[in-house]
């Protein structure tokens, strides 16, 4: 009888892929989006991949959680959590950590569907479902490059650019079919972000689904006034329009239009206080803050139970994260709304097979094991910025 494998190597990979479009909302003005590409290999010589943020925080908590994985069993993923959760409180809200962990146990979960030869949703027990519906990211405002933020609060006091926002939604649902848009705010002028709304919903259509996002940027006073001149326009969410769970149930009361989060309830330990202080309906939950394919596996599990839907977020992942994320959409009942997808902005995918086109506002689910998608090497090495190999 052969001996079980041990996790023998790990490689990281910072990278730097550019995007086709600026990104521009309340926290970023991103040309170029920087991710945590992890190998994982085995002493069989299996291999897993992996993809979490791409900070600097990150990638020191993940060369220190790499260590302590070394010589372990690759099969023992629950027991890894347990080994690594206890320095998880060292970050706030153990997000820096968690985010290094998810990257790690995507890996892994990557490693075993390759063992096993199945692909990632059938380990979770999903039904095959083939496609997702996924959501188009849309910046506050069309620049071709960057500009500071004062620079960026005049150009809102010119609403004849709005045509430009809506132009590129109209483009990309010719080209794609998206049926679900997300318009990310800057949180700064809240003329600019409901006449840019009202002229989406005028031009895409009642049918086409539409999300606002302003990242928590406006005072509850103010996001309060702003809802309730977008309650009529039936988005399909209001995404993080004031800060916190107690700025969020302020808002939740007084309105139609539904409220979902990524930022206010973010790890388990906050569902309880979101319960006394009613304050969400949508848990918009990713791998990378919520530590790991496991415990979306759980959070879809209980949020039903509390009342709670759960959709998939993401921010302009490679294809080896937005891999992972069709394979939770499809593998995860609960998991009914489109999700978060920002590969067709990147100048590169990273991977192959590649999982674009986006068709009818829908991405095929790979069918290969694990995630079905690994790097492309000659791509690795054009977008990475470092390599950190950690060996036994």
């Amino acid at each position: 009888m052969s001996a079980r494998p041990t996790i023998s190597r790990i490689i990281l990979r910072p990278l730097g892929v550019p995007l086709r479009q600026l990104y521009i909302s309340s926290m970023y003005i991103m040309p170029v989006v920087e991710r945590l590409a992890i190998e994982i290999e085995t002493s069989d010589g299996g291999r897993g991949y992996g993809e979490t943020y791409g900070s600097a925080e990150v990638l020191d908590s993940s060369v220190r959680m790499a260590r302590r994985l070394l010589g372990r069993s690759p099969f023992d993923r629950l027991a890894l959590r347990r080994l690594l959760a206890g320095p998880m409180i060292m970050s706030r809200n153990g997000r820096r950590d968690w985010a290094a962990f998810g990257g790690l146990e995507l890996a892994l979960f990557d490693w075993a569907g390759r063992h096993h030869d199945l692909a990632l949703w059938q380990m979770l027990g999903g039904n095959g479902q083939e496609t997702v519906e996924v959501v188009c990211p849309v910046p506050a405002l069309i620049l071709d490059k960057p500009v500071d933020r004062p620079a960026l609060a005049a150009l809102f006091n010119d609403h004849g650019r709005i045509k430009d926002v809506v132009g590129y939604c109209l483009e990309r649902r010719r080209e794609s079919g998206f049926t679900c848009f997300k318009y990310k705010s800057t949180g700064s002028n809240p003329a600019w972000d409901i006449a840019v709304l009202r002229a989406l919903r005028e031009q895409l259509g009642q049918t086409v689904k539409l999300r606002w996002d302003p990242n928590a940027a406006y005072p509850p006073a103010q996001a309060s006034l702003i809802t309730a001149e977008l309650d009529e326009l039936g988005l399909e969410f209001f995404e993080d329009p004031t800060a916190g769970i107690a700025g969020m149930a302020s808002l939740r009361s007084r309105m139609r239009t539904r409220l979902a989060t990524n930022m206010c309830v973010i790890q388990f330990d906050h569902l309880a206080a979101a319960l006394r202080q009613p304050c969400v309906d949508v848990l918009l939950a990713d791998i990378s803050m919520w530590g790991g394919v496991q415990s979306i596996v759980e959070l879809a599990e209980l949020s039903p139970l509390l009342g709670f839907e759960v959709a998939i977020h993401s921010l302009f992942e490679t294809g080896i994260g937005s891999a992972a994320n069709l394979h939770l959409a499809a593998a995860l009942g609960p998991i009914r709304r489109a999700t978060d997808f920002g590969l067709h902005v990147l100048e590169a995918e990273v991977t192959m097979p590649s999982l674009l086109p986006v068709q009818a506002g829908r991405v095929r689910v790979p069918a290969g094991p694990g995630l079905g998608v690994m790097p492309e090497p000659e791509s690795l090495r054009r977008y990475q910025t470092d390599e950190i190999a950690i060996a036994a």
